[in-house]
Formats: structure tokens, C-alpha cells, sequence
């Protein structure tokens, strides 16, 4: 039988929230969070003081980002809990890429 402490730490290890970066599993669940449609043309590029920033195939897919804005912040604030989450920076692809 295995100790709470354990469980607890293999729970917060599969999670990506013992070590490294506390934004990992916002990379890890872009497409559960963002939805198939919109991680087909949209990339979770970074996060800077909690500003996730996106970068879009087209600018068509700037607007709808926008418009999903709500929902995007409260998948990631559940993917993430124990980070900060404070909104949401998009740009069409090409502007200085930058990468994790």
C-alpha cells in the first residue's frame, strides 16, 4: 500500500506541477484546452507573467481567438490550477516566433 505523500507526488508529477516549468501542461493539453479546430491553426507559443501567448496561422483565426478568449483562460486555469493565468496575447505567425 502506498503512502499519501507518494500518491500525491506521483499525482502532481503526471501533472507537470512537481518540477520545471508550472506551464508545462498548458503545452501538453493545448488541443484538449484550445479544442482540435483551433489548435489546428493556433500555437500556444509561450507564457510571460501569466500571459499565454498564441500564435495563429491567419488572421481570421486572430478574431475567433478572441472571441473564445473566456473559454481559453478557464481551460487553462483548470490546466494549470497552481499558476497564474491572467489572459491572453495573439498574433498572426511570423512575428518573431518564439519558442518554450
Amino acid at each position: 500500500m502506498k503512502r499519501v505523500g507518494d500518491l500525491l507526488r506521483e499525482f502532481l508529477k503526471q501533472k507537470g506541477w512537481l518540477e520545471g516549468n508550472p506551464y508545462e501542461p498548458l503545452f501538453v493539453q493545448w488541443q484538449k484546452i484550445a479544442g482540435a479546430a483551433i489548435a489546428a491553426h493556433a500555437r500556444l507559443v509561450d507564457v510571460r507573467n501569466g500571459i499565454l501567448i498564441v500564435e495563429v496561422d491567419h488572421p481570421g483565426w486572430l478574431q475567433m481567438l478572441r472571441l473564445r478568449q473566456d473559454a481559453l483562460l478557464e481551460g487553462a486555469r483548470k490546466a494549470v490550477p497552481l499558476a497564474s493565468v491572467d489572459g491572453i496575447r495573439v498574433r498572426v505567425g511570423g512575428q518573431g516566433r518564439s519558442d518554450r
